[in-house]
């Protein structure tokens, strides 16, 4: 063995502080932060998260950290795992843009708030936590990506994000090196199997289940094996190497160690590879998405008058032309129903997928209207450059055609979404939870985060009512 990886990632891990971090990073980390708390808050009023919630709520145990939009405090382990289940019900969350794919920030951010507020931890302290854990765990994902042929059998986000969630959780509990080494290596021995593949795509096994990535179980774990560290529990200090290390225990087929280590402390991925969503659905349908606001936009479209909308992207998307939706989450990844939506103009978040909107007539005749092809140049343009892009024509009753490309869809770094749009989105979610004044005290505080002297006094502010 020519090099001891884990102990670079973990030196890594445990030697950052908040003064090494860009200030342009520190603004970018703030927008993440405030739109996975946005996201937990509409995620509790998900399906997902009142069977979630009541469940924590009803276990008891120590008041220690805030269920956000659950109006009640519950042990830090458990309080990461409902924030982080929470913060992706509804697929509003950030996704790491890189071959990996994945929401990070639901498996870092509710473990470093959960934690942080149980050991009142201070802003700077929580921020550093945050960037370390998806510039180390994101690279760590990465690099053991598995080949397009593994991929179509064996494929998981929440698995490599297990250490997102731990170095979050160890950096916010202060851990020393020995047991920054037992948490990082038990979090990787129990992290959650890659289960991409059976979620339930094919239409015989409907509904998809709801454990989705996950990111709930990797806030669990993560934040567990942290907790159990600083309690002497010991954890294999070479759980990222060799042959039989991490990467063929989470299902792949190749590992590239030099992407774990490659530009970390230096580039960072949460600038050039994190995207904040626009759309409450599956990433993949964004570029198509975007197509029908232009078009909606541009051409003042009303959705009476639509003869038929023709979507034309790489084949994920043609593998999303459902209709036969068994629940919410199915609805998800629906690309009729979320297309349909786009264009009557619904305000993406919880409101999409409330029971009377699936159940709206005109939704459903809507989408019947749209067609997904899969186009052969987009998905040269997919596999070979990365780039997710969507052609959209729209035909009227009236025998009017409109029709918008996208390269690339809003929310990538390279066409971001404003801090205004991302305000205004984190508003809309909280808005089913929070009072509009408590709205405003939640956006002054994270504005200046890393000015808090504990991030207690916010917590304290996200837990909602008691219902």
């Amino acid at each position: 063995m020519n090099r001891w990886i884990t102990k670079e990632m973990v030196e890594y891990a445990f030697g950052t502080n908040f003064t090494d971090h860009p200030a342009e990073v520190i603004e970018k980390t703030k927008l993440h932060i405030l739109d996975s708390i946005g996201c937990s808050l509409g995620g509790s009023r998900s399906a997902i998260g009142q069977a979630v919630l009541p469940v924590f709520k009803a276990m008891g145990g120590s008041l220690d950290s805030t269920l956000i939009g659950g109006g009640s405090k519950v042990p830090a382990v458990q309080a990461a795992f409902v924030n982080g289940t929470n913060a992706n019900a509804l697929d509003f969350d950030d996704t790491y843009l890189s071959d990996a794919i994945g929401h990070p920030g639901s498996s870092t951010i509710p473990a470093a708030l959960a934690v942080g507020e149980w050991r009142n931890a201070t802003g700077r302290e929580i921020i550093n936590a945050i960037i370390t854990a998806y510039e180390a765990g994101n690279r760590i994902g990465l690099a053991i990506q598995p080949t397009k042929e593994r991929l179509r059998n064996v494929w998981g986000f929440g698995t490599w994000q297990t250490f997102c969630a731990v170095i979050a959780a160890a950096k916010a509990m202060k851990l020393n090196l020995n047991q920054f080494f037992n948490a990082f290596g038990t979090a990787g021995a129990t992290a959650p199997l890659p289960c991409t593949q059976k979620w339930g795509w094919d239409i015989s096994e409907r509904p998809i289940h709801w454990v989705k990535e996950p990111t709930g179980w990797p806030c669990w774990t993560g934040t567990l094996a942290a907790v159990l560290a600083e309690n002497g529990f010991i954890g294999n200090r070479y759980i990222l190497d060799g042959e039989n290390g991490f990467w063929i225990m989470a299902g792949s087929d190749q590992c590239d160690y030099s992407k774990m280590t490659d530009g970390l402390g230096l580039e960072y991925t949460i600038m050039a590879d994190m995207s904040i969503k626009p759309y409450s659905c599956c990433r993949w349908q964004h570029p198509a998405l975007d197509c029908i606001a232009l078009i909606r936009a541009k051409h003042n479209l009303d959705p009476d008058n639509i003869k038929e909308i023709e979507i034309n992207s790489f084949s994920w998307v043609k593998t999303q032309e459902v209709r036969e939706m068994k629940s919410a989450v199915d609805a998800q990844f629906s690309i009729p129903y979320t297309a349909a939506l786009v264009a009557k103009g619904y305000k993406p978040g919880p409101g999409w997928y409330l029971p009377e909107t699936l159940r709206d007539k005109s939704i459903a005749a809507l989408s019947e209207k749209i067609r997904v092809n899969m186009d052969k140049e987009l998905e040269r343009v997919y596999l070979e450059e990365g780039e997710q892009t969507a052609r959209v024509e729209v035909i009227t009753l009236d025998a009017k055609q409109f029709s918008e490309f996208v390269k690339i869809p809003s929310g990538d770094p390279r066409n971001p979404l404003t801090p205004e749009a991302i305000e205004d989105k984190f508003r809309e979610q909280a808005s089913y939870v929070l009072t509009e004044a408590e709205i405003d005290q939640v956006l002054d505080m994270i504005k200046d985060f890393e000015n808090l002297d504990q991030v207690n006094d916010l917590m304290g502010l996200l837990a909602g009512k008691n219902e």
